[in-house]
């Protein structure tokens, strides 16, 4: 008995370990991919991050005797690849091209908000008042923050940065209530391969029918470390201790990483790259931050 109390607790230690690592480590993904897509483009940097991930990963499960999924189940992780990889990560990454690294960042961190609202609407559960309430506030710091870029939403590419990061926060949402209410049993760890595999291919596709490529051997060295880190630490190493987090700790635990990955990336940015800061940003990203607690708070009540 003591042996077992011993083994759950030391699990309970890995995993907020792993809890740590995604907050940290996928907060600075934000800093790194503004790096690397000053040499190469979004789309295509992120096709050869996920599909070298998904290729890493899938190859490791099969070499320990795991087999390939049925048709059935790869089809399942196709969509979730498209949604979760090519949309949602595949659009981020594109936007903050033209956006300030943690603008991306604070944006993303609105899925919550976008959880309830689309909960509501195709599944018709009720929206709590405390949730409401966090709506609001969340909808308030939006405006808030995004006021404090009133010259630069004239232009363009930065508007378009914007609206592709609020449709990537869309589709990861789409993808994540799928997953949420799949009733067959998947193992995640295998899934998120096969998933980041299906997703970087879509992708590479993508970056060739928009004209989104390079020739590789133009690609800076130190761009290759970028992309290397985000393949390793980004993809593989933070997803798997995502999901072994979210085996051995609360959801709502859990969930303190979307606080932590938007300050992460605006200190990142902020300091190391010179991106534009102001009181009105740090308080409108603060009340997005208190409204995504809000809304956490009531979906746990």
């Amino acid at each position: 008995m003591q042996f077992a109390v011993l083994i759950l607790g030391m699990e309970r230690i890995r995993a907020l370990w792993a809890l740590a690592a995604i907050s940290f480590f996928w907060g600075t993904t934000w800093f790194v991919s503004k790096l690397t897509v000053a040499h190469i483009p979004p789309l295509q940097m992120t096709a050869i991050r996920q599909m070298s991930a998904g290729l890493l990963v899938t190859t490791f499960f099969l070499l320990r005797g795991k087999k390939i999924p049925p048709l059935r189940d790869l089809l399942f992780y196709l969509m979730m690849g498209f949604l979760l990889i090519s949309c949602s990560n595949g659009l981020t990454t594109w936007a903050i091209k033209y956006i300030p690294s943690y603008l991306g960042a604070l944006i993303s961190a609105l899925m919550p908000f976008v959880m309830i609202v689309a909960s509501f609407v195709f599944f018709h559960e009720k929206i709590k008042p405390m949730a409401i309430l966090g709506l609001i506030v969340g909808f308030a710091g939006v405006l808030f923050l995004l006021s404090s870029f009133f010259e630069e939403l004239s232009n363009d590419h930065f508007l378009f940065g914007v609206v592709i990061t609020l449709v990537g926060v869309c589709t990861w949402t789409t993808g994540t209530l799928f997953t949420i209410r799949n009733k067959r049993k998947l193992d995640p760890y295998v899934g998120i391969g096969w998933q980041m595999l299906f997703g970087g291919l879509i992708l590479y596709l993508a970056s060739w029918i928009t004209g989104q490529h390079v020739d590789l051997a133009v690609v800076p060295i130190q761009t290759w470390g970028y992309i290397t880190y985000l393949t390793i630490v980004g993809s593989i190493f933070c997803f798997m201790c995502y999901l072994y987090a979210l085996k051995h700790l609360p959801v709502g635990l859990v969930s303190i990483y979307v606080y932590i990955n938007p300050l992460v990336a605006l200190l990142m940015g902020i300091l190391l790259l010179g991106e534009k800061l102001s009181i009105s940003i740090v308080a409108g990203a603060l009340t997005i931050l208190c409204g995504t607690y809000i809304v956490k708070r009531a979906s746990t009540q």
